[in-house]
């Protein structure tokens, strides 16, 4: 009777376990954040990030989902990283030469006009040589978490009018962000920073003669060819470029350790991607172009050492803006001294 009664009580105690389950182990949360990105719907960098969210999704077992937010669709491009501070968006993907005014540091980690040459040496540098560690010092202070940078090659130069040497940028109107605004300006040229974009209506519209925009086969997907049809080559304002993702801490720290790994993982995945597809489909792109009836003109070597001795007096100029920027320059200085960029 004992050992009935012994068996039934833990029968009993048994299905209450299980019937209480629920209550007592508490199911994974699900995080959803929301993300502005850079570049305009249809073109490939567009398709990276969408990809970057479902990979994300796919590693995490559902647990982050991000929402792909296309430029300017919740806040204006060159506000996103308040948006950020505010809680208003969880994440950007961001060209960081939109606000360096404000972070003077950040003119050297989004391009610098006609200093590394090779997208490698960039990377070498944010991720050997201190430069991740430098940007979530100071990003931290701004209440965001910097991720991970996304690196790639050159961007062209799009004109509606030919461009040869220095001289015939003189008077003309021109779309840059980052250094290479200043940079322009200092060669002759007005200079706007408009968001990406807008590049394809002002160059209709005339409002600008020549722009940076992106890659040959972003810039391509977006029609480029149809508003301006010379091609300036080499990419001398940015010869290297990198955009970033950035998150609002609040929202980062939210995220269980196994997340943020993930997300940082993934967005290296995202550099990697991009930078490849860059190469491949930016040769096919020029290709493209031409059959569009698109000239392209290559700068002669003369004239590109004409714009590197603006361009280092230009560095030097926005080192001396902060003790963290003097730092990040002297950190690539040094580097790009190793690399023999440097006399």
């Amino acid at each position: 009777m004992k050992t009935r009664n012994l068996a039934a009580g833990l029968f009993m105690c048994a299905l209450a376990f299980v019937l209480t389950w629920p209550s007592l182990v508490t199911a994974e949360e699900t995080f959803k954040w929301r993300m502005q990105v850079l570049w305009d719907s249809g073109t490939l960098p567009f398709q990276i990030e969408k990809r970057f969210a479902e990979r994300v999704a796919e590693l995490t077992d559902g647990r982050l989902q991000i929402k792909i937010f296309p430029p300017g669709s919740l806040i204006p491009t060159n506000q996103m990283l308040d948006g950020l501070q505010t809680g208003m968006l969880d994440m950007m993907k961001q060209y960081e030469g939109y606000y360096i005014g404000k972070m003077p540091e950040v003119a050297f980690t989004s391009s610098l006009p006609l200093g590394f040459t090779d997208t490698w040496q960039f990377e070498t540098w944010f991720w050997q040589l201190g430069g991740v560690e430098m940007l979530r010092d100071s990003y931290a202070s701004l209440n965001c978490y910097y991720i991970a940078p996304t690196i790639y090659g050159q961007e062209p130069i799009h004109s509606k009018f030919p461009i040869h040497s220095v001289d015939d940028l003189k008077g003309k109107k021109g779309r840059f962000v980052g250094l290479s605004g200043p940079v322009m300006q200092k060669l002759g040229a007005t200079v706007t920073p408009l968001p990406t974009a807008e590049v394809y209506s002002a160059l209709e519209k005339g409002v600008i003669d020549f722009a940076d925009r992106g890659g040959l086969a972003a810039n391509y997907d977006a029609g480029l060819y149809e508003v301006a049809k010379y091609i300036i080559l080499p990419g001398f304002h940015q010869p290297t470029t990198a955009t970033c993702y950035v998150a609002n801490m609040d929202s980062w720290n939210e995220l269980p350790e196994d997340i943020q790994k993930i997300v940082e993982t993934a967005a290296r995945e995202a550099s990697a991607e991009l930078f490849q597809q860059h190469l491949v489909k930016g040769m096919e792109a020029l290709e493209k172009f031409k059959e569009k009836g698109c000239e392209v003109i290559y700068l002669p070597d003369e004239e590109v050492k004409k714009i590197r001795e603006v361009a280092v007096g230009v560095w030097e100029e926005y080192a001396a803006k902060s003790e963290k920027a003097q730092k990040v320059f002297e950190s690539q200085k040094t580097w790009m001294e190793s690399l023999g960029l440097l006399d």
